[in-house]
C-alpha cells in the first residue's frame, strides 16, 4: 500500500478505532522503553497499554455489530473458552496480585485481540493497511538495529557462546519477530501489488528488507529466526516460480550463488556455534535432553509433572490443580505447545490444533497473493511455537490474529 494510500485509509477510520492502527506503529519504540516497568507500574507504557489495550477492546466490541459468524469464529469461541477456564484458576490461585493480573492480560492476549480483529478487518484493504502499518513500525527496529551495528551495542546478551544484540528490547526474540514479518510482508507486496507498484519498487523494497533482515539475524544468533527466514524465502520462491517462471530461475541462480560465494563462512561462523549441543547429542557425546539448547530435558521433566495431576488438572489445564502454575504458562516453558497444554489442558491444545489445521484448509482457498501470507504467518506461527512463546508477544498477535480475522471473512469480503 502507497503511503498516500495508507493515509487516506488511516483518516477513513473512526477514532474508536484508528489507536489500534497507532498502537501497531508505536509498538516498537513502547517495547524499547521495557525497563521503565523496574522502575514503576505507573512509569511504564508496557503496563498503561496492557492495561488500556483489553479495554478499548472491550468498549469496541460491545459497541459494534457483531460481524456474521464462521465456522472459523466458531472453534476459536470454544478454544478460548478452555483458555478463559485455565485463566480462571491461575488467577484464583492468587487474585489479589499484580502477577496475577500482569498474568490475566497476558494470557487472555489472543482472545480479545481476535475478536477485535474481526470487527476491524471488514476487507484486504483494512488487511493490507495493518500490514503496511507493521512495515513502518520496522523503521524503527531498522535504525536501532543499524545504530547499534555502527556505534555499538546498547545491551549484549551471551547465549551459547554468541553474543546477542538486544537494543532496549525485553529480550532478542523481538528483534527476531520484526524481521520474520517485516520480510513475509514485503514478500507478499510483491505478489500483491503488482497493478499499483512498479516490478522496480517492488522489488527494491524485498531487497531493502531482506538486507536488514539478513543484518539482524547475523547479529542476534537466534536459530528459530534464522529457520524461519529460510522458510519464508523458500515459499516466496515457490510461489513466485508459479507466477513468474523465467525470474524465479533467475532469483534461484542468484541466491545459490551468494550462497556459494558468502555460504560457508556464514554457516561456519554464525550458525554452526549455536547447533554445537545438538550435533554433540546426535555424535552420542551428550544425553537426548540437551536438545535444542537444554529445551528438551525441561520438557519432558514438566511433562512428568503434568501426567502426575488429577485428571480435571490435565484435560482442563495445570492450574485446575490449585498449585502456583506461573512457571509452566508464562515463558518458563520455552514452548508454545507446551505452555499451551499446561494452561488448557489436552482440550485446549487439541482445539487450538484445530484451529491451525482448519486455518490451513481456508488458507488453501485463498486467492495467491493472501494464500502465500497465510502460509507464512501459520509457518512462523508454528515453528516459533517450538522454542518461544510467540502467543505471548504482542507485536506478535497483531498480525496473526489480523489475518486470522481476514481468513475468517466471508469470501466475498476477501476483495
Amino acid at each position: 500500500m502507497k503511503f498516500k494510500s495508507w493515509k487516506i485509509w488511516l483518516k477513513s477510520k473512526p477514532w474508536i478505532l484508528k489507536w489500534f492502527v497507532l498502537l501497531v506503529f508505536l509498538r516498537p519504540i513502547i517495547d524499547n522503553l521495557y525497563f521503565l516497568k523496574e522502575i514503576s507500574p505507573f512509569l511504564s507504557p508496557l503496563y498503561i497499554v496492557g492495561v488500556l489495550t483489553p479495554i478499548l477492546v472491550i468498549y469496541v466490541v460491545a459497541k459494534f455489530p457483531k460481524p456474521k459468524q464462521s465456522t472459523f469464529d466458531k472453534f476459536f469461541k470454544i478454544w478460548s473458552f478452555f483458555l478463559l477456564v485455565g485463566i480462571f484458576f491461575v488467577i484464583i490461585f492468587d487474585p489479589l496480585s499484580k502477577d496475577s493480573f500482569e498474568f490475566l492480560l497476558k494470557l487472555s492476549l489472543p482472545i480479545y485481540l481476535y475478536f477485535f480483529a474481526r470487527i476491524f478487518i471488514q476487507n484486504k484493504r483494512d488487511l493490507d493497511g495493518i500490514l503496511t502499518t507493521f512495515l513502518y513500525s520496522g523503521g524503527f527496529v531498522a535504525i536501532i538495529l543499524l545504530y547499534e551495528v555502527t556505534f555499538g551495542a546498547i545491551r549484549i546478551v551471551e547465549s551459547r557462546g554468541m553474543e546477542r544484540i538486544q537494543g532496549s528490547f525485553g529480550d532478542v526474540v523481538s528483534y527476531g519477530i520484526y524481521l520474520a514479518f517485516c520480510f513475509l510482508i514485503a514478500c507478499y507486496f510483491y505478489f500483491s501489488k503488482k497493478s499499483e507498484i512498479s516490478k522496480r519498487k517492488r522489488t527494491r523494497l524485498l531487497l531493502v528488507v531482506g538486507g536488514l533482515s539478513l543484518l539482524t539475524l547475523v547479529n542476534i544468533h537466534h536459530v528459530a529466526s534464522y529457520t524461519i527466514f529460510i522458510g519464508v524465502l523458500l515459499l516466496f520462491m515457490v510461489f513466485n516460480f508459479k507466477a513468474n517462471k523465467g525470474g524465479a530461475i533467475f532469483l534461484s541462480v542468484l541466491f545459490f550463488l551468494l550462497f556459494y560465494l558468502f555460504g560457508q563462512p556464514l554457516i561456519e561462523d554464525k550458525i554452526t556455534p549455536l547447533l554445537q549441543t545438538d550435533i554433540s547429542v546426535y555424535e552420542g557425546d551428550k544425553g537426548s535432553e540437551k536438545l535444542l539448547h537444554g529445551r528438551v530435558g525441561r520438557w519432558t521433566v514438566m511433562f512428568e509433572e503434568f501426567t502426575n495431576q488429577n485428571v480435571f488438572a490435565q484435560f482442563f489445564g495445570y492450574p485446575l490443580s490449585l498449585k502456583r502454575s506461573y512457571q509452566y504458562v508464562g515463558v518458563g516453558s520455552h514452548n508454545d505447545y507446551v505452555r499451551i497444554l499446561f494452561l488448557s489442558g489436552y482440550f485446549g491444545l487439541f482445539y487450538y490444533l484445530l484451529l491451525l489445521i482448519m486455518f490451513y484448509k481456508k488458507a488453501k482457498k485463498l486467492e495467491s497473493a493472501t494464500r502465500f501470507l497465510a502460509f507464512g504467518v501459520l509457518g512462523i506461527l508454528m515453528l516459533y511455537s517450538v522454542s518461544i512463546v510467540p502467543t505471548y508477544y504482542p507485536p506478535f498477535m497483531y498480525i496473526v490474529m489480523s489475518v486470522f480475522a481476514f481468513v475468517a471473512l466471508p469470501k466475498q469480503q476477501q476483495i
